[in-house]
């Protein structure tokens, strides 16, 4: 066994050592998955309203229902992979199997409906856009609960989540950066052919990710399970799995903070494009600002590094705190590009810091939850406290966004924005992002408690284990 230091972590052993195509493939979890939700998160929106020609009120409803949905089956997706035994483990055989699925919905999602009535129109889009929240969860959630099955190692899971969300950076770079280019030159001066030819590329590339995904991961507490295939573990039922959220308040901290940070992240990452299109009227460099946004390798590159000077809780807090100062400053630079530019980066730093710790800290109350009921659920635990969370949180800040922005009087067809929509533009993109951010800063200053009682944690769990 080997000797932990304050911080949980220390001298890592081979157990816990993740070898380095494991490490590779995990960074291609984000890099696959970022190719086409980063390309529905940020563009679906804007294509329903100003390319289908879609109600700003009716779309905004179905962002908060569809995500809904999504958050609801969250849980059995965490429950599924928990009872899931098969000779190539738990979480990891999900890559497999969902992949194909979720890329084919997302290029019928980027489809112009053009049926007889509008009402005809809208019920395609509400069903497969229902049907891709519901659909990706399976893909999304394998890559959360996989974590505490390839390392028990703290600095080993914050490294594994920086190079995930470097992944994801990279990811999100090749959506966002490419996506606009690609619907001028694949579609010419016509979007809709545009956005489905790209949405097809961008599938593609996902599915060919997941496969190396799937090839290249090993779940350690699986080892047993892919010797003998024959071998069942017993299944967990539902009552048996939520007893490892009962009483696990740092897990509920986690909830709340995911759900607020992805709240801001998705209104801020849904206005962009308005505030370039109108507020800046310049639409083009909606691209280049997405594409800053791998600013944030930067600051993930360096977050194993501030873990260990200043803690978890207190890289957690700067990072948050970084982003809502610097999406304030962004008003505040005017027509300046430059200057909007600076401080859009400056936000992607924070990011940088905030995103990954959400998932490397969910990993850290899936260890409360059995030390506190005896429950090993990860999939429930993981399932819950980062994909319903970030489902719900992210559905409701892409419904705020067409939301406000009806309710401010935005016209899809205008070429000008009224004052009163500018307004409305900037409350969606500025204000919503910043004051949200701040508000999830208040349940981590009472996660620190948690963090203070980790390493005894795991210490005592390692014991349990070794007696068992």
């Amino acid at each position: 066994m080997k000797k932990m230091d304050a911080t949980g972590s220390g001298k890592i052993n081979k157990v816990d050592k993740v070898p380095l195509l494991g490490k590779t493939a995990y960074s291609f979890t984000g890099l696959a998955y970022q190719l086409t939700a980063t390309m529905v998160g940020a563009y679906v929106v804007y294509f329903f309203t100003n390319v289908a020609h879609m109600n700003l009120g009716a779309v905004g409803t179905l962002m908060l229902l569809a995500r809904i949905c999504s958050a609801l089956g969250a849980p059995l997706a965490g429950i599924f992979i928990d009872n899931t035994n098969t000779r190539w483990g738990k979480a990891r055989p999900w890559y497999l199997w969902m992949t194909i699925p979720v890329s084919l919905v997302t290029v019928l999602l980027f489809i112009v409906p053009n049926f007889a009535s509008a009402a005809a129109n809208m019920a395609y889009i509400w069903a497969f856009y229902i049907i891709w929240s519901l659909l990706e969860i399976f893909i999304d959630t394998p890559t959360t609960a996989i974590l505490p099955m390839l390392t028990s190692n703290k600095d080993e899971r914050t490294l594994l989540n920086s190079l995930r969300n470097g992944g994801s950076q990279i990811g999100g770079l090749i959506a966002n950066a490419a996506v606009l280019p690609l619907v001028a030159v694949l579609g010419g001066h016509n979007d809709k052919k545009g956005f489905l030819l790209t949405a097809a590329l961008m599938a593609s590339l996902s599915v060919l990710c997941y496969i190396f995904v799937f090839s290249g991961l090993r779940e350690k507490n699986n080892v047993q399970v892919e010797a003998e295939p024959t071998t069942k573990k017993p299944k967990l039922s539902m009552a048996e799995s939520f007893k490892a959220i009962k009483g696990n308040w740092p897990w509920v901290l986690v909830f709340i903070i995911t759900i607020l940070n992805f709240i801001a992240n998705m209104a801020r990452n849904t206005g962009v494009i308005y505030y370039f299109q109108y507020s800046l009227h310049d639409r083009t460099m909606t691209a280049l600002a997405n594409g800053l946004n791998t600013t944030q390798l930067i600051t993930i590159a360096l977050l194993p590094i501030f873990v260990k000077k200043i803690g978890q809780t207190n890289t957690w807090i700067l990072g948050t705190v970084m982003s809502a100062f610097a999406q304030v400053m962004i008003l505040f630079s005017g027509q300046n590009i430059t200057l909007v530019l600076v401080w859009w980066v400056v936000s992607n730093l924070g990011m940088g810091f905030s995103v990954p710790l959400i998932f490397a800290v969910i990993a850290e109350t899936v260890d409360f939850g059995e030390w506190k009921s005896g429950v090993n659920a990860p999939g429930l635990l993981s399932g819950v406290g980062a994909t319903t969370a970030n489902k719900f949180g992210g559905g409701l800040g892409a419904a705020l966004v067409p939301w406000v922005l009806a309710g401010f009087g935005y016209s899809a067809t205008a070429v000008n924005q009224s004052a009163h929509a500018l307004t409305g533009i900037n409350v969606a993109f500025i204000w919503i992002p910043a004051v949200v951010y701040l508000l999830s800063v208040i349940p981590m200053i009472f996660y620190k408690k948690y963090e203070k009682m980790g390493p005894t944690i795991k210490k005592e769990l390692k014991e349990r284990r070794a007696n068992n």
